[in-house]
């Protein structure tokens, strides 16, 4: 089983990668900060224009995640919903489905992803639209959204104190180390 670790978070060692991280502790797992690349926003050019694509970091991480069996998308909650990082590098997706650059649909179809979103505000209610979205997206792409967790963290750290996000990280560890 191959993970790709997807981290949206503009800081490093915050909240949501400490989870992803126990989450994928002992498991062999690519890690992939957004943080780290240069990813442009989608150029719309479904209604005439044609021009060039941007050159940056896109398909280098998208390659790398379509390599992987399970993905575990990891975010802080930022107003309801995904990161900017993270809702940049998802968008350009219209770019890999205008050009079905390798059958891009059939490979997110045979695909699980997680969902992983840290908030400081009720998260466990308030990052249901995180939730909701990420359905939405993954019903568009044929993937399995096989679960998620929403923890509660400000601070850095915060997340290790919180005993339901660590209870589910476990239970997630459990069914992967029996398939």
């Amino acid at each position: 089983m191959g993970i790709a670790v997807i981290y949206g978070s503009s800081r490093r060692n915050g909240n949501s990668e400490q989870l992803a991280d126990l989450l994928v502790e002992s498991f062999e797992a690519d890690k992939i900060h957004l943080s780290d690349y240069s990813i442009e926003p989608i150029r719309d050019y479904r209604h005439g224009d044609k021009g060039p694509y941007p050159e940056d970091d896109y398909y280098h991480v998208i390659e790398r995640v379509l390599a992987q069996d399970v993905l575990v998308f990891t975010t802080p909650i930022y107003w309801y919903g995904a990161s900017g990082l993270t809702k940049t590098f998802i968008d350009r997706w219209s770019q890999s489905l205008r050009e079905d650059r390798d059958n891009f649909l059939a490979k997110f179809a045979a695909k699980q992803a997680w969902v992983i979103g840290i908030g400081d505000d009720e998260p466990r209610v308030k990052g249901i639209p995180l939730v909701q979205q990420f359905r939405y997206i993954f019903e568009f792409t044929g993937t399995k959204l096989a679960g998620h967790i929403l923890g509660h963290g400000n601070k850095p750290g915060d997340i290790l104190q919180d005993a339901d996000a660590l209870a589910k990280v476990e239970e997630i560890r459990t069914m992967w180390r029996s398939a």
